[in-house]
């Protein structure tokens, strides 16, 4: 009966300290966030007045992500050009495979701007802007058509990305520890294709091996995601994103057997689906 008794006291001290435990970590993030929003309404407050005193710096944010993303189906075509002037055409699908993701990103957060949402001003949208750093890299295959043979001609390589762009977004700060918010980025992709391979409709080399080729395009994504305080200063993110990157050509020389001296690929727009998470440090409380 004694063991009974000190193990049942055990499990109660147990389940009592879990429950002080959860509950203080939420008392604790929810002063800091009701603080947050506070600091708001007195910032904007003492603005209004002219009577603010405004230290820029704390409202920057700074951050690293990575993930994944998976691209949808293309279409894609091609140009050959001969000796002799003639000019061949190809097209087809591109399927990429799944690639990975990451960067870094620096930002503002505009709190003096924010917008009351409801009467109890317990929520606040918060307009922010970031300049954000991608690298990704994925490698895709695909079959391509022309009029001049039965079989299809089969294509791999390797495309690489680095992406500078602005981001957008809007966070929908309220009294606890859980911010959602949405965005949108516009920018700039570098992409380099690699080791790009091409095979005839008899298993011949298409292109000389080992080459390159580089494009530029614009491109955008649209973001949706959840910020969590984990502690002060200190917020892990977990987010959702399309990418679109308008259409770019590529440039490879034909290899002797292929009888065309330059092969000109041309990519249509290009969607992507991302999962991401990210670690970001706030100079605010």
């Amino acid at each position: 009966m004694a063991q009974f008794s000190l193990e049942y006291m055990l499990n109660k001290i147990g389940f009592l300290f879990t429950f002080y435990f959860l509950w203080f970590s939420w008392w604790v993030h929810a002063q800091v966030d009701m603080k947050d929003i506070e600091e708001i309404l007195v910032d904007r407050e003492q603005t209004i007045q002219g009577k603010a005193t405004k230290t820029w710096g704390k409202d920057l944010f700074v951050g690293f992500f990575s993930g994944g993303f998976w691209p949808s189906v293309s279409r894609t075509s091609a140009s050959a050009y001969f000796p002799t002037g003639r000019i061949g055409h190809t097209e087809g699908y591109t399927q990429p495979h799944a690639g990975y993701f990451g960067g870094l990103y620096l930002g503002y957060d505009f709190k003096e701007a924010a917008i009351g949402l409801f009467s109890d001003k317990r929520w606040k949208a918060i307009p922010a802007l970031a300049f954000v750093l991608n690298y990704g890299q994925v490698s895709s295959s695909g079959f391509s058509y022309n009029s001049f043979s039965a079989t299809p001609s089969y294509a791999n390589g390797t495309n690489q990305s680095f992406i500078p762009e602005i981001a957008g977004v809007v966070n929908f700060a309220n009294a606890t520890r859980f911010v959602p918010f949405i965005g949108i980025t516009l920018g700039v992709a570098f992409n380099w294709l690699i080791d790009e391979s091409i095979f005839g409709p008899h298993a011949e080399e298409l292109l000389v091996p080992g080459q390159s080729s580089f494009a530029l395009a614009f491109t955008s994504k649209l973001i949706g995601g959840l910020a969590l305080r984990l502690f002060p200063h200190w917020d892990l993110i977990i987010a959702y994103t399309t990418r679109f990157i308008a259409p770019m050509d590529f440039t490879f020389q034909g290899s002797p057997q292929a009888g065309f001296h330059t092969l000109v690929s041309h990519s249509g727009w290009y969607q992507d689906f991302e999962g991401w998470g990210a670690i970001q440090y706030n100079f605010w409380p």
